[in-house]
């Protein structure tokens, strides 16, 4: 792990949610100066390095190391041809700016807005686990009623 990579990252972190380092810096509670240090190489601590990964919607390991999140693969070619990938970026894009907004929040509040998205989360997981069932009950209906259809003209 070079120093620079990590700062590199930091760097892309911070543009990633459009913040000037000015921004970033006082989101944080550190001066410009820190954040210009840690974009050229210096490594923050890993408090800080957390702080940075969840106001940029990344993660520690991938600051660290450019580590993907196992949660959160990269899209595969199926999910692309499945029209995910649109509504990943939305998502991701969504979270983001919403994290850049959140961090001004009194930590009570965040805490609130967190607790709030894990809900949102969970009802979105639910209510989409849901449709799919539906869908394939409805495609597997479908299929049957073919079957029927063609068996109809076989002979027992």
């Amino acid at each position: 792990m070079g120093a620079g990579d990590v700062g590199e990252r930091i760097r892309q972190a911070r543009a990633s949610v459009g913040l000037t380092q000015d921004e970033f810096a006082r989101r944080l509670g550190v001066t410009r100066i820190s954040v210009a240090r840690y974009e050229a190489g210096r490594v923050p601590n890993l408090g800080l390095l957390q702080q940075i990964a969840q106001l940029a919607g990344v993660t520690v390991g991938w600051l660290v190391g450019g580590v993907t999140d196992e949660k959160s693969p990269p899209l595969t070619d199926r999910s692309v041809s499945l029209g995910l990938a649109e509504a990943h970026k939305r998502l991701l894009a969504f979270l983001r700016q919403e994290a850049a907004k959140i961090a001004l929040l009194p930590k009570p509040l965040r805490r609130n807005y967190e607790v709030r998205l894990d809900q949102s989360i969970a009802r979105l997981e639910q209510e989409l686990e849901e449709y799919r069932q539906l869908l394939e009950s409805r495609a597997q209906a479908a299929g049957s009623g073919r079957k029927r259809r063609a068996n109809k003209g076989r002979p027992p």
